[in-house]
């Protein structure tokens, strides 16, 4: 039963898991073949109403004090 499950796993390797064609890095792919292009990084604009670190004073839960 080992050796089963060993060569089935040596014929999964082997098989590629489906990849069909050669792999390639998304930076060097070759000749007419266009990879797709990913979202470029956007930052997240800073709020406007943001105040000077006032909410060091509040409790973490945002419960009041009293």
């Amino acid at each position: 039963m080992r050796r089963f499950l060993f060569v089935l796993g040596l014929l999964a390797a082997a098989s590629g898991c489906g990849q069909k064609g050669p792999l390639y890095y998304r930076d060097n792919p070759p000749p007419g073949i266009k990879p797709t292009r990913t979202d470029v990084y956007k930052p997240v604009p800073y709020p406007k109403d943001a105040r000077p670190d006032d909410s060091a004073d509040e409790p973490a839960d945002g419960a009041s004090r009293r």
